[in-house]
């Protein structure tokens, strides 16, 4: 009997504790048998450390991961290797991550979609895999390499039915050959367009600012075509994103539950989308983790989605020095800054929201509770979701 196989991939560089992101409250909602199996990974630091410099560490990694790509391989390649072994013919997959995890994501995705899936008895092969799929990013998206690799191997052609993403950041330092070498900020092949997504959903934080939680957004208008050798006219792709009210971590999750409200409608919004597409949940522990209520003989409690629930700052503490480095105006998002000598300064740069992007219905019921929100970056046209 086909299965759904899920891959959950959690987030690194926010202030990291006990508390659940977002991914993690749907993986403990998922029902996990025969029907549908679901692998996890916490990411870098996700599960927290107690010492004063475990903590340190696992900060340190963070910031690595979303600078340079740090852990992204190992992330990727394990994911790789569950799907590798579990998939068969006629099985759906599943994809969710947040920050640096929606990433992973995304780099799974594509990386599949390139270099197809290995069998089980392949599995030897699949670092020499991952190396020709990135060095189409060094060879300045050069596929010849991971064509050739493929025609070798074999791998299989394999359709993804859902990936869903909050607030997807980082890219990838590489080396480009044709820059001598010189290290470069890259993105890697597929992770924003790829044919063989069926649906795409992607929740997105309209008050993030950090220079280093810059945004990955997805190019719609693209066509569901897992094979690329097929002749018929391919249908359109199913995409789409919705910017919430928060900072990156009150719409992937990660703070004290009390101060979670905010987090909860981009959860549920997410958790909706993907059952539309076959997923399946338990509806208690939707109930429990996303509206707050009790379960029989339950010890925790969790609260319900709330407009006026805390917006947290998130540059903070060392994040503020990031803001007053310059930066390249080649990466200037926000128009209200002006550049010296070819850099600026981003000083908290607000995302820029294109004009008919999708806004949830809690950002409009926020700014009527809260009169003090009037996000600066609302652009004059949008379209409502609820």
């Amino acid at each position: 009997m086909p299965k759904n196989i899920v891959v959950c991939c959690d987030g690194t560089g926010n202030e990291i504790g006990v508390n659940m992101s977002n991914v993690l409250k749907l993986y403990r909602m998922l029902e996990k048998n025969g029907g549908q199996i679901v692998y996890y990974d916490p990411g870098v630091g996700t599960l927290g450390q107690t010492a004063t410099w475990g903590r340190i560490s696992q900060d340190t990694r963070g910031v690595l991961g979303l600078a340079t790509g740090y852990g992204l391989d190992s992330d990727v390649l394990e994911a790789y290797r569950f799907l590798a072994t579990h998939y068969v013919e006629g099985d759906s997959i599943f994809l969710f991550g947040f920050s640096r995890g929606a990433y992973s994501v995304r780099v799974l995705a594509g990386f599949m979609f390139l270099l197809g899936l290995l069998r089980p008895d392949q599995l030897n092969y699949v670092g020499y895999a991952f190396a020709a799929y990135k060095r189409a990013a060094m060879d300045n998206q050069d596929l010849s390499v991971a064509w050739y690799f493929r025609r070798i191997v074999g791998g299989r052609a394999v359709p993804i039915r859902f990936v869903g993403v909050w607030d997807t950041v980082a890219s990838v330092i590489v080396p480009r050959p044709d820059r001598f070498y010189i290290p470069s900020l890259q993105t890697l092949p597929y992770t924003l367009q790829n044919p063989s997504v069926e649906t795409f959903r992607q929740a997105i934080a309209i008050d993030e600012c950090r220079r280093m939680f810059r945004l990955q957004i997805w190019k719609e208008g693209q066509v569901y075509q897992p094979d690329r050798f097929a002749t018929s006219d391919p249908p359109k792709q199913d995409a789409t994103e919705v910017w919430f009210a928060g900072c990156h971590s009150d719409v992937g999750g990660g703070f004290r539950e009390e101060e979670s409200g905010l987090s909860k409608f981009p959860l549920r919004w997410m958790i909706d989308e993907a059952c539309l597409s076959g997923l399946r949940a338990n509806a208690v522990m939707v109930d429990h983790l996303v509206d707050g209520q009790p379960t029989k003989g339950g010890e925790h409690r969790y609260v319900a989605p709330d407009v006026g629930a805390p917006l947290h700052p998130s540059a903070t503490g060392a994040w503020r020095i990031l803001e007053w480095l310059p930066k390249s105006e080649k990466r200037r998002e926000w128009p209200g800054r002006h550049s010296i000598l070819g850099f600026y300064l981003p000083r908290y740069e607000p995302r820029l929201i294109p004009e008919g992007a999708r806004i949830h219905q809690s950002v409009l019921d926020r700014m009527t509770l809260v009169k003090t929100y009037l996000p600066q970056n609302l652009p004059h046209r949008y379209e409502i979701v609820k």
